[in-house]
């Protein structure tokens, strides 16, 4: 089995994101008693560039599960997201210049049914809101894309790696064992 840890790069103040760091220091390990294959990569903080990247990498890998890593730098503790919802800030734009205020027709929110399970395998705490710009972009189209998906919002410190795929180890394994 296989599981894509992805976290998105530079962008505006942030030059060097944990979020990316997490999920290249992953890739490559193996968790759990299911012996899940981690495979980590770096998204750009691009509305359409991330989610494509995440497309193409799903069809090459075939993972059971996608799990989604941003910083968000006002934060004191990593959050897992709970809800992702159909609307930007189309004020800020993304790495390449783009602005998006929807994603056009589709429900107003989606519900990532793996947040509290993942949440708690992680020793976290869970968040309702994943904002208005890529990372909730990137969470809203990749549960609407109908993915096996959760996505963590890191604080400017980052996450343990250990930690990170240690839990995620017990949480693949969990949600896999159940069928």
């Amino acid at each position: 089995m296989t599981a894509l840890v992805l976290g998105f790069g530079a962008f505006r103040d942030v030059l060097d994101n944990p979020s990316s760091r997490l999920a290249r220091s992953i890739d490559g390990r193996i968790v759990g008693v299911r012996q899940t294959i981690l495979r980590g990569f770096e998204m750009p903080v691009s509305y359409e560039r991330c989610f494509d990247q995440t497309l193409a990498l799903a069809a090459e890998h075939r993972p059971a599960f996608v799990l989604g890593f941003g910083v968000a730098a006002g934060r004191v503790a990593a959050l897992v997201e709970s809800t992702a919802r159909n609307r930007a800030n189309h004020t800020i734009a993304d790495v390449d210049g783009s602005f998006i205020s929807e994603h056009g027709s589709g429900p107003l929110q989606i519900e990532s049914r793996y947040a509290a399970s993942l949440a708690n395998a992680l020793g976290l705490g869970c968040s309702p809101d994943a904002g208005e710009y890529v990372c909730n972009s990137w969470m809203y189209r990749v549960l609407r894309a109908g993915l096996p998906a959760a996505f963590v919002h890191l604080p400017a410190e980052g996450l343990d790696a250990d930690r990170v795929a240690e839990g995620f180890g017990r949480f693949l394994d969990a949600e896999f064992a159940r069928g």
